[in-house]
């Protein structure tokens, strides 16, 4: 598919001149943001003459899609959410999530409808029926589910799971990674993968989608949306289907998914590690930031202090006793990075960071989360001129963090977010480490321009990409965390 008029050149002195302004303002503090967004604008969009998440015209030749103005626009002014797993609809958790939402900020609920361990509701859909283990099926009546959730204003969010699928895997082998031998590759847990370049997989996660959105569910969160990480210790991966690198991958995906749900006026979202803004590259998985914040409706980085290293964010020795700070510069670099993709113009994704209401005796026996640590995150989230969040408890258990919330759903959005020094450094040293190129890159993608002849070679023999944008065989825990969430617990 050939790119809009802008050509490369032109993408690159607008690219570096915008990196540059973006810097400089941010240093003076003088850079106005976003507050009181329309629905379906992001609240870090700068007030430039570049087009703003919330509205700006669209690139010349159009996206994959349509204009997402159409789809998002449609979504709440403020995004505050929790997330509600399938077990805990079952035990009847329900009225408890409900009873938040009448009393508090909450507006917004995400509830599994598909993970790794299969559906989570009765579908009419053949394969996915037939792979779907009774004793998983925790959604007797979706309709009378989402009606319910609208009945209380709720924004309703169905959550799907996509490559990461062990049951599908095995089922249909030949949709799945292989290592070099041939048979199926595994991950250090044992867990088989389908593969993102396989279109079969694609359709299989994005007929879920249609069917849940036809039965009233207001966005689509894809989750897992992304390849496994490449340990040293583990084979190969190989993607018979490859068509370019791992990035390429996941802007096919997440463009075939738009064309698909924007006419039943759905968005599209991502789940992403949180270090995704954080790290110059794709975090060795095909998480780039330019490339997923440039494709989706809305990206939503996994962004909890736990998993954060000493070494990942300047300034934050002891990221889970620093919850304010880990947000800030976390979220920070991802406004100004998404600001950047708004300057080559691009329309971008609405940031909605998860955040952590869980403790985590595996990092920090003695540091227990609460309400103080809720308000601290979401004070950092507001500070970079963001105004969207969603909740993570595996368990699905929010009594502990309900006095952090606040009464009513409203802005409280920076309208002067200024990046401190030790973030502008950073991000001026992401772009001579690949950012820049990753940000030329993301321009024809979100044109639905997803191949690379030598990516896709290496990628169906299992050899290390040349193009590949982080290092063959990064670590999880220094490049990319093991787990980006802990998993939901059955109550």
């Amino acid at each position: 598919m050939s790119m809009a008029p802008m050509t490369i050149q032109h993408v690159r002195s607008a690219a570096a001149v915008a990196v540059l302004a973006l810097l400089a303002a941010c240093g003076s503090g003088d850079k106005p943001g976003a507050s009181n967004a329309p629905a379906g604008g992001d609240s870090s969009a700068a007030a430039a003459p570049s087009p703003s998440a919330q509205g700006g015209a669209a690139p010349a030749g159009g996206m994959p899609g349509g204009d997402p103005r159409s789809v998002t626009r449609r979504m709440p002014a403020q995004i505050r959410g929790i997330y509600l797993n399938a077990y805990a609809i079952g035990r009847q958790r329900l009225p408890a999530a409900l009873k938040i939402a009448d009393e508090t900020e909450i507006n917004t609920l995400v509830v599994d409808v598909k993970d790794e361990r299969g559906m989570h509701y009765r579908s009419g859909l053949g394969l996915q029926m037939q792979l779907a283990n009774p004793k998983e099926v925790t959604l007797t009546n979706l309709k009378a589910f989402t009606d319910t959730l609208h009945a209380h204003h709720i924004f309703a969010i169905a959550r799907i799971v996509v490559f990461k699928d062990p049951v599908l895997s095995k089922a249909r082998p030949d949709w799945s990674i292989r290592n070099p031998s041939g048979g199926l590759w595994a991950d250090k847990k044992g867990n088989t993968w389908v593969s993102a370049w396989d279109p079969n997989v694609w359709d299989y996660n994005i007929a879920i989608a249609e069917e849940v959105a036809k039965l009233g569910f207001d966005m689509i969160q894809f989750d897992y949306v992304r390849f496994p990480e490449p340990y040293r210790s583990l084979p190969d991966q190989v993607h018979p289907h490859a068509q370019g690198a791992r990035t390429d991958a996941i802007a096919a995906f997440l463009n075939r998914a738009k064309a698909r749900l924007h006419p039943l006026g759905v968005p599209v979202a991502a789940d992403v590690f949180g270090l995704t803004p954080n790290d110059p590259g794709d975090v060795g998985i095909g998480q780039q930031w330019e490339t997923i914040a440039s494709t989706a409706d809305v990206v939503e980085p996994m962004m909890y202090p736990s998993h954060y290293l000493p070494t990942h964010l300047p300034g934050v020795p002891h990221p889970n006793r620093m919850p304010y700070e880990t947000l800030f510069k976390s979220a920070g670099m991802a406004v100004l990075r998404t600001q950047a993709l708004q300057q080559a113009g691009l329309h971008t994704a609405r940031n909605i960071p998860w955040l952590q209401a869980f403790s985590a005796p595996w990092v920090d026996h003695n540091f227990t989360y609460g309400p103080e640590q809720l308000r601290q995150q979401v004070r950092g989230v507001y500070d970079v001129g963001l105004n969207d969040w969603i909740l993570w408890s595996p368990g699905s258990k929010y009594g502990p963090f309900v006095p952090g919330l606040a009464r009513e759903t409203r802005s409280m959005a920076s309208t002067s977010y200024s990046a401190p020094a030790d973030v502008r450094s950073t991000i001026a040293m992401f772009e001579r480490q690949g950012v820049a190129e990753a940000r030329r890159k993301a321009v024809q993608q979100a044109h639905g321009n997803t191949t690379d002849r030598a990516a896709a070679d290496s990628a169906r023999t299992g050899k290390a990409s040349p193009t590949s944008t982080s290092p063959a065989g990064a670590e999880a825990g220094t490049t990319a965390p093991a787990q980006a969430a802990p998993p939901a617990k059955r109550p």
